[in-house]
């Protein structure tokens, strides 16, 4: 079923391999370089994160451009880019409308074969790497990452963390970093993947333009230490500050050559890939032993990975929940598992599906195919294995791999024993049309056949959100998202998973600022069964009270956690100011008096009140027959209630002020909020492009303050449209000892932007990187669904956002220079810093 790839394999005549992968379905284009080292190939430099500060340094100019060049080049022709380093690869990334495919690849390959490597920049990058390395020591994930990987992995490579310990970082010299580019940053050990809108001849030809001069060169052999066999159970527990113990449970397994691949595969999805999985339903639904749990298969090339089950328990259950795992593991091993096995299959399937929706997911799905099996179809044959394997193969890795209990690593993150608390008119179906009908109880659908990929996108918008909630029910919005699929009238949690995971399909609520969703994806021969579940689910939820209190619990937890994430902190305490504590200034999760007061009786009436028909808008994108697709909705979705449309209520906004909050982590956060624009405003066109250019790595704060200045590990913008008004926003992390010089560069660069605008040239380039993120995000019929059902949530037409584009560029600079003066230059920002 999983097709084969049309990509092909060239080899140029220096060696570089290119995989050229022709789409004409939009017209972007994916531009990837793939570097074969990362971490674990750092020899002499292990544990200093060398690979990681190269992947930095290649932004800071290449032969044909200066660093600032590189990134207005790219910003011009609409290209969105980044880079990653992991423990094996290094990949650099440039997305963006096709018919910039040569400035993007000059740009790319330029980066890796030809940086400059400017000296001057080499400390001030360094010291932004630090403050990376401080954002990670605080981060309660990453730390249980790094804990697990150094314990269970502990000889090899891949216990040191990818962006270096601090004190060997700092040993890093520009000569060493020269040297080690040189060695792993050559033809036969980088190859590129293009994915796109292209001719490939055409392509072929512009790329030996490109590269053709870079000579042959030998790659410095860098052959990674490979875990010894595990000898016995190994045991790791640190404190750190969080509200509940972090659990993790891993295997040494195979890697990904190994014929028990496939099954291991498989079986983590059996045990733990999903709500209606053995140990999210037995452990946590029905035992209520923990918050959290899932299982996953780290399968690489490497020869050995990891087979984990990684869990969020309060303490004082932590060690009865590491006996329940392992007692459930137990139980798989003699049960009847022909359904499990089937529905983890679909599952791989669809998830596989999923990854060739975009040009990006289809160029970076070959580049690990290559990269992994020197296979461009290595995910299909993947597929393939996975689909003969049996339920005697599950049950045979699972006695082999996670059994033998002297193969077991423990880790776990727990809370330090004290912690200071902080504080339709039918119409003919034809490509790209929307068409519009509305159900007998009023419910409006916007549909779209697309039949690209046989998959359905279901997204639907109710009006309500945070502007929904008062202070006294404030996270009502967010649990009531959570208990949607918890359970029906009709049906279990266990059962809507169950029949859900069983077809590969997927069904999600949540909350936002304007908007509650709700949303389902699944093969298109599955649409109605997946209707009936949605319509069920968003109709007649239990609000069962056991399962109430269970998630409020879980709710709390989150909160909890959030209060120990200092960038959390500062917006959360910015948009309350700003919103004097209502509306867009209450925390979506709530607080634990607001949440201890929500039970059965108030979340059934706020369902009541806002999940209607006339309160919500369903837009169905995908592989379907309209007419067809009309007739299920109304036969599984004329069962929501009528109810009737409801008025949002006018925003109140706080007076301006200052606030300083303690936190004892490593980084000091600054943000500064503004009261921006409704989304109904002319003025939200010249704030989009204005935002687009501050959070842009060519943009004044990245340029300024992180670049020039060194100040800050990050330096961006947000922002969000409201009902009545909206919220822009700035922020930087840095060192306390660098956070006034910091606050005075950003407040000067605010300033200057209110009293200069954007001129004309710099306009045009934003310009084209905004249209290139809406045309990369249109390639996705879950998104473009997405914005169809929340502009006509809003009020707007279902082909609202076509109409976007043109408006963008129709703005003048002059606009943008009304507008930063009308939200910046006439107010006193809200400003929050957090520091320890």
């Amino acid at each position: 079923m999983f097709p084969s790839t049309t990509a092909t394999l060239h080899t140029l005549d220096n060696g570089l391999k290119v995989i050229l992968d022709s789409d004409a379905s939009a017209p972007v284009i994916s531009t990837q370089v793939w570097v074969k080292t990362g971490s674990i190939h750092e020899g002499k430099w292990m544990g200093a994160g060398i690979s990681h500060l190269l992947e930095h340094m290649v932004f800071k100019g290449t032969e044909s451009f200066s660093g600032e060049e590189l990134s207005q080049t790219v910003q011009a022709a609409g290209g969105q880019w980044n880079a990653y380093t992991s423990f094996d690869r290094t990949v650099y990334y440039i997305d963006g409308p096709a018919d910039s495919a040569e400035t993007f690849l000059k740009a790319v390959t330029e980066m890796v074969f030809k940086p400059r490597f400017p000296e001057e920049e080499f400390e001030k990058e360094k010291d932004v790497i630090r403050r990376e390395i401080d954002m990670g020591l605080d981060d309660p994930d990453s730390r249980a990452s790094r804990q697990l990987f150094s314990t269970a992995l502990a000889n090899d490579g891949r216990s040191q963390p990818v962006i270096g310990h601090l004190e060997l970082f700092n040993e890093i010299t520009h000569a060493d970093m020269v040297e080690y580019h040189k060695a792993r940053y050559t033809t036969e050990n980088c190859f590129l993947s293009i994915s796109g809108d292209f001719d490939p001849e055409e392509m072929l030809e512009t790329l030996n333009t490109l590269v053709g001069d870079i000579p042959r060169s030998f790659t410095q052999q860098a052959t990674p230490e490979v875990e010894p066999p595990q000898l016995g159970k190994r045991v790791e527990r640190n404190n750190f500050a969080v509200p509940a113990s972090k659990l993790t449970l891993a295997w040494q397994v195979p890697g990904l050559t190994h014929p028990d691949a496939a099954a291991l595969e498989l079986l983590s999805t059996i045990l733990g890939g999903g709500h209606s999985s053995r140990l999210y339903q037995s452990i946590r639904e029905q035992k209520g032993l923990c918050l959290h749990i899932a299982s996953w298969a780290w399968i690489t090339q490497q020869p050995v990975g990891l087979f984990s089950v990684s869990a969020e328990v309060p303490t004082e259950q932590r060690d009865a929940l590491e006996v329940a795992i392992i007692k459930e593991i137990e139980t798989l091993c003699t049960s009847q598992l022909v359904e499990e096995l089937e529905k983890a299959k679909r599952m791989c399937l669809v998830s596989q599906f999923k990854t060739l929706t975009s040009a990006s997911g289809r160029a970076s799905d070959l580049a690990s195919n290559w990269h992994e099996a020197n296979n461009l179809n290595f995910t299909k044959d993947f597929i393939t294995a996975v689909d003969s394997v049996s339920v005697a193969d599950i049950r045979r890795v699972c006695e082999k791999y996670l059994l033998d209990h002297s193969k077991l690593t423990v880790t776990s993150l727990d809370p330090e024993e004290t912690k200071a608390k902080q504080s339709t008119q039918k119409k003919q179906q034809s490509k790209n049309e929307i068409v519009s009908h509305t159900l007998s109880n009023g419910l409006e659908l916007h549909l779209r056949a697309s039949p690209r990929l046989p998959m359905v996108s279901i997204q639907g918008a109710t009006l309500a959100g945070l502007t929904s909630e008062t202070p006294a029910t404030a996270g009502i919005s967010t649990l009531l998202s959570t208990l949607l699929t918890k359970g029906t009238t009709s049906r279990t949690g266990a059962e809507i998973a169950n029949q859900l995971e069983c077809l590969g399909a997927g069904l999600a609520a949540s909350s936002g600022n304007n908007t509650a969703a709700i949303s389902a994806s699944c093969l298109s021969q599955d649409l109605g069964t997946v209707l009936e579940l949605l319509g069920d689910c968003y109709a007649n939820p239990s609000f069962n009270s056991d399962i109430i209190e269970f998630e409020k619990k879980t709710q709390i937890n989150d909160l909890l956690e959030q209060d120990e994430d200092p960038v959390s902190l500062a917006f959360r305490s910015m948009r309350s100011s700003l919103f004097a504590g209502e509306g867009y200034g209450i925390n979506r999760l709530g607080s634990q008096e607001s949440l201890a007061g929500l039970d059965r009786l108030s979340l059934s009436s706020h369902h009541s009140l806002y999940y209607t028909a006339q309160n919500t808008k369903l837009a169905i994108f995908g592989d379907i027959d309209i007419d067809q697709t009309i007739e299920l909705a109304e036969k599984h979705l004329s069962q929501i209630r009528r109810g009737e449309g409801l008025a949002t209520p006018t925003q109140t906004l706080g007076s301006p002020e200052e606030i300083n909050l303690k936190l004892d982590k490593q980084q000091a956060i600054l943000t500064l909020g503004y009261a921006a624009a409704s989304i109904h405003s002319d003025d939200i066109h010249a704030l989009d492009l204005l935002h687009a250019w501050c959070s842009d790595m060519a943009g004044p704060l990245f340029t300024r303050i992180r670049e020039e200045l060194g100040l800050a590990y990050y330096c961006s913008a947000t922002q969000f449209h409201g009902h009545d008004t909206g919220l822009f926003g700035f922020y930087l992390g840095t060192s306390p000892d660098q956070l006034e010089l910091a606050r005075t560069e950003l407040l000067k660069t605010i300033a200057d932007i209110s009293n200069n605008g954007i001129d004309a040239k710099t306009l045009d380039s934003v310009k084209n990187s905004w249209l290139s993120s809406q045309a990369l995000a249109n390639q996705s019929n879950s998104s473009m669904a997405r914005l169809c059902a929340i502009d006509t949530a809003l009020g707007f037409s279902p082909t609202h956002h076509r109409t976007i584009a043109a408006k963008i560029k129709a703005v003048t600079p002059e606009d943008i220079l009304a507008a930063a003066q009308k939200y910046f230059g006439k107010q006193t920002p809200t400003i929050v810093t957090v520091t320890p």
